[in-house]
């Protein structure tokens, strides 16, 4: 049957602009009063197989509310929210169109439908059970703070100036101009100018030679750089350039250390919000194990893993097979 569709979309525009002028003259009322003026505005309307459909106002701004607030950013005007309408109606029109299609009855879409119905259900039911029964005090997490005092260190940590290069000639006459007298961060940067850089240790677009901190761990690969620097005092660099394998490949740095942050205790305040949420996991682990018993209990829970029957054997499976 052939469908009749009028669309009155933008006379939208129009209806917005006079919802603005509507606004203006009663910037004072109730906000009940303005979301029911709101569903008297309509922006479009349409009829599908007889049946008569609207869009007011209230339901555009309603949609919009719905999406992420980054999106939300994006209709803020009139002309954005006019351009939002517009989608509203295709997607209401193509709803129409899959569901004279039967698309709406299909059992694969009911199956999903009835899948995401029961996870939603169970979402909202361990909100209840589980994590509106999770309560615990200042007292338990600094309790927890100290029980685990290990987990909440920062380890130590250093910052060099570090040249990395893959030509030993070229390390050796850098060398040799820095202990001229020549700063090793300006030689870092003449080197990157000129892209003589090799990929490593303070190798970066913005700060040339910076390696920022790094601790012990950074880097498996650069465990003889690592170590030597750290075993350097702040202010020494390297008077013979140092020579390093990474894989198959070999690198020649010449280093100065900058900063040396010794292994500290991290304060509680510091690490209050992470210790939140491992006693908040913990507690949910406990409680869902409790909540899991109590269900298991009231619908007397039975259970026969012994009646799952042993996958058959591979030749046991192939003459089966071979059989049919």
């Amino acid at each position: 049957m052939k469908k009749t569709i009028i669309v009155f979309a933008i006379v939208a525009a129009i209806c917005l602009l006079t919802w603005q002028f509507v606004q203006s003259e009663h910037h004072e009322q109730p906000a009940a009063d303005v979301a029911e003026m709101e569903t008297q505005v309509i922006l479009a309307e349409f009829r599908w197989n007889g049946e008569h459909h609207q869009i007011s106002l209230a339901a555009l701004n309603a949609a919009i509310a719905e999406l992420p607030v980054y999106r939300q950013q994006n209709y803020e005007s009139r002309a954005d929210k006019a351009e939002y309408l517009e989608e509203m109606i295709e997607e209401q029109l193509k709803i129409l169109r899959a569901a004279d299609e039967g698309f709406d009855t299909l059992p694969e879409h009911l199956k999903k439908l009835e899948d995401y119905t029961h996870q939603l259900m169970v979402e909202k039911l361990t909100e209840a059970e589980v994590d509106a029964k999770i309560a615990y005090t200042d007292e338990e997490l600094m309790a927890h703070y100290k029980a685990n005092l290990s987990d909440y260190v920062e380890q130590a940590k250093v910052r060099a100036t570090c040249i990395t290069l893959d030509d030993e000639d070229l390390a050796n006459e850098t060398l040799d101009t820095i202990i001229a007298g020549k700063d090793i961060v300006e030689s870092a940067k003449a080197l990157a100018e000129a892209g003589k850089l090799a990929n490593g240790p303070g190798t970066n677009r913005d700060e040339p030679g910076n390696t920022f901190l790094f601790s012990k761990a950074a880097s498996a690969q650069w465990e003889e750089f690592i170590n030597a620097a750290f075993a350097q005092e702040i202010g020494e660099i390297t008077d013979t350039v140092f020579e390093t394998e990474v894989g198959d490949e070999t690198f020649y740095l010449i280093f100065r250390k900058e900063e040396h942050h010794p292994e500290r205790q991290k304060d509680f305040a510091e690490v209050k919000d992470d210790i939140q949420r491992e006693v908040e996991r913990q507690k949910k682990r406990v409680r869902i194990n409790e909540w899991v018993e109590e269900i298991s209990a009231r619908g007397k829970l039975q259970t026969f893993p012994e009646n799952i029957p042993e996958p058959p054997e591979p030749e046991e499976a192939e003459s089966e097979a071979s059989e049919q």
